[in-house]
C-alpha cells in the first residue's frame, strides 16, 4: 500500500474510487487491464489520501444532488479500509450533501457503515 495525492475523485459520471488496485485477485477482473495505465503492481494499493477533501469540494460545486457509484474498479472495503476509514468518511460527506450512493463490494466490512446506508 502507498499513499498518493489525487487530482480528482469523481469521474464524469460520478464514479468514485478511493483506492486504486485491489488485493482480491479475481481472475475475471477487468480493472487489471493495461488500458487503465497502472504504474505499479495491481495488488499494491494506491490510497488517495485526499479523497474526502476532493469529494467535499466536488459536491459543493454540484447544482443538485446526484448518485455516486463506487466499487466498479476497486473494492471500497478492502482490508486497509478497516484502519483508514476513507470510505466511511466519504459516505458521511455524501450523506451531508443528500446524494445517493451505489456500492459494489465483496466484503462484509460494508456492515460497519450500515448506519449511514
Amino acid at each position: 500500500m502507498h499513499f498518493i495525492q489525487a487530482k480528482s475523485i469523481l469521474s464524469a459520471k460520478n464514479g468514485m474510487n478511493i483506492y486504486r488496485g485491489c488485493t482480491h485477485g479475481c481472475i475475471y477482473c477487468d480493472s487489471r487491464s493495461d488500458c487503465y495505465g497502472f504504474d505499479h503492481r495491481f495488488e499494491d494499493i494506491a490510497v488517495k489520501q485526499n479523497a474526502p477533501e476532493l469529494l467535499e469540494d466536488a459536491l459543493k460545486r454540484k447544482r443538485k444532488p446526484c448518485m455516486i457509484g463506487t466499487g466498479a474498479m476497486c473494492d471500497p472495503y478492502m482490508h486497509c479500509e478497516e484502519s483508514l476509514g476513507y470510505t466511511r468518511k466519504c459516505l458521511e460527506i455524501i450523506d451531508k450533501y443528500d446524494c445517493g450512493v451505489a456500492i459494489q463490494t465483496k466484503s462484509a466490512r460494508i456492515l460497519r457503515d450500515i448506519d449511514l446506508l
